[in-house]
């Protein structure tokens, strides 16, 4: 799987509370939406603007702090393709990959000139720079999560729908009752 796109650049120690403040935190999808980037200073503006295509390129620990899902959701709500950092915080690197959206560490990662092109190739576990002819080896992911990503994120790939969408009725046993 190749995706490619037009590189937001974020630094070091990006913490998720940043990335999407709790005040948003909702099962509205408009609501998760508007609050993307609104406490990343010099982001605010950029959060609500259509990224469609965007690929998220950081530092290190990319994503620390809270474990909460909406954070994560706020990624593919806003149309972000991937997410390349030097490191990734774990619980959110495994938050958006449920969702299917690539997250993928980079330990090599320069510095890069805002708004460049990058290509992230799954396959060969590859980033290329195009304009700064970079070709750089990403961290590889097992097998269970490629297995994932490919199917679009953990719903799909246990069979039980769409990530952002309610899972389908009687998909998921009921404890203690019929189904």
């Amino acid at each position: 799987m190749r995706i490619s796109g037009k590189a937001l650049i974020m630094g070091d120690h990006v913490n998720t509370d940043e990335l999407h403040p709790s005040r948003f935190f909702s099962l509205d999808d408009r609501t998760v939406r508007s609050g993307f980037l609104q406490a990343a200073a010099g982001y605010e503006q950029l959060g609500g603007s259509d990224l469609s295509g965007r690929v998220i390129v950081a530092g290190e620990n990319f994503g620390c702090g809270s474990s909460r899902e909406t954070g994560a959701r706020a990624f593919v709500l806003a149309g972000v393709r991937a997410v390349v950092a030097r490191s990734l915080a774990r619980i959110f690197s495994r938050n958006v990959r449920n969702l299917g959206l690539a997250a993928v560490e980079c330990p090599a990662l320069p510095a890069l000139p805002p708004d460049v092109a990058v290509e992230l190739d799954l396959a060969r576990w590859r980033l290329f720079v195009p304009d700064g002819a970079l070709d750089l080896p990403v961290t590889a992911l097992d097998p269970f999560w490629t297995a994932v990503l490919a199917a679009g994120g953990l719903l799909p790939f246990l069979g039980l729908g769409d990530p952002l969408g309610p899972p389908r009725r009687g998909a998921l046993p009921v404890y203690g009752g019929a189904p």
